[in-house]
């Protein structure tokens, strides 16, 4: 008997104890997902490459390697006057055109990335140069990528030649951002762009999007954390203290929008009605007109990746979908190791 008062005296404790861990992590207990984090998506979500979405990797963090906020080096570089891939394109003709269109606003691509290579544990420093544009260069090389053969053929040259290389010649442009969101029981937020926006308009995305602006100033200064948690505030009125820590995953090219585009997820400390009262109210309400939040399940999630029906019965999917989908579970996996 008494040997059964100690196993069930062992067994209440852990209890408690991943309770508190719960409470001082995500403000309230989860539902426990250990056998979501062991189980691999289906072998058709696990084969789908995202190379034929027009996502080229550039950096892939892992658990073994993360990125943090300590080892990420951000330096700002303010305009550059360098060559790029597309100068022989035409390309300046086209940022007059957006501009007298009335494209304007700071925004901000990557003019130099550098990792360490090394296999000893100090090895894990990203060094990233930020540079400055304006969203008339943004527009200009996202059209031109788009819709100029030659403008495409020569950036996926200047990718096959490598990330250093790329980097080096790749025009002004943007840093765009894919945040996955988890509410505080791990429902996954998936959002429809409403036909107020300018890009994709009525597309399904898995949570947010934002897109870096340039500041250099002391204090102000935009690295890819700050990026995060102002999407997250201007998107869902969310503020640092209302989540865990963002994890940031995959930095790659994206093809479709000519830009650089950065995978991040993170976990709330609130449940969804109290982060759907706050986006209701925030800033950039007007850029989504449904949400929902699908339980986070290897079944649910496999479907995001292989394209199933979207929540309005459309298959009107982000082509960042099935990548922000995969970040999104492979976070989770991590979430506790």
């Amino acid at each position: 008997m008494e040997w059964l008062l100690g196993i069930g005296g062992a067994l209440l404790l852990g209890v408690v104890t991943n309770l508190v861990y719960d409470f001082a992590k995500f403000g309230g207990s989860r539902v426990p997902l250990a056998r979501v984090r062991r189980r691999s998506l289906t072998a058709g979500a696990r084969a789908h490459d995202v190379a034929a979405d027009g996502l080229v990797p550039l950096i892939t963090w892992s658990a073994a390697r993360p990125l943090t906020p300590g080892t990420l080096v951000t330096g700002y570089e303010g305009r550059l006057q360098r060559p790029h891939a597309l100068d022989r394109t035409g390309w300046a003709d086209e940022v007059a055109r957006q501009r007298a269109a009335g494209a304007a606003g700071r925004t901000a691509y990557i003019a130099r990335l550098t990792v360490d290579h090394g296999e000893h544990s100090a090895a894990r420093v990203c060094e990233v140069g930020i540079a400055e544009s304006d969203y008339a260069e943004c527009m200009a090389t996202t059209r031109l990528g788009r819709e100029d053969p030659e403008a495409g053929r020569l950036l996926r040259e200047a990718l096959g030649q490598g990330l250093t290389a790329f980097v080096a010649v790749a025009p002004p442009t943007m840093v765009s951002a894919c945040v996955a969101v988890r509410d505080r029981a791990g429902k996954l937020l998936l959002l429809r762009r409403s036909l107020a926006v300018n890009t994709f308009p009525t597309q399904w995305t898995i949570g947010i999007n934002e897109t870096m602006k340039y500041r250099d100033e002391p204090g102000a200064a935009e690295d890819f954390y700050a990026l995060v948690y102002r999407a997250l505030e201007e998107e869902l009125g969310l503020l640092p203290e209302d989540v865990g820590s963002p994890v940031i995953g995959w930095l790659g090219w994206s093809e479709p929008a000519s830009c650089y585009t950065l995978v991040a997820t993170v976990r709330a400390r609130l449940d969804a009605a109290e982060i759907d009262r706050r986006r209701e109210a925030c800033h950039s309400t007007f850029e989504h007109d449904m949400a929902v939040w699908l339980p986070f399940t290897r079944r649910a999630v496999s479907a995001l990746v292989e394209g199933g029906v979207c929540p309005d019965g459309s298959r009107r999917w982000s082509y960042l979908a099935p990548l922000v989908a995969r970040e999104a579970w492979r976070a989770a996996q991590q979430e506790r190791a």
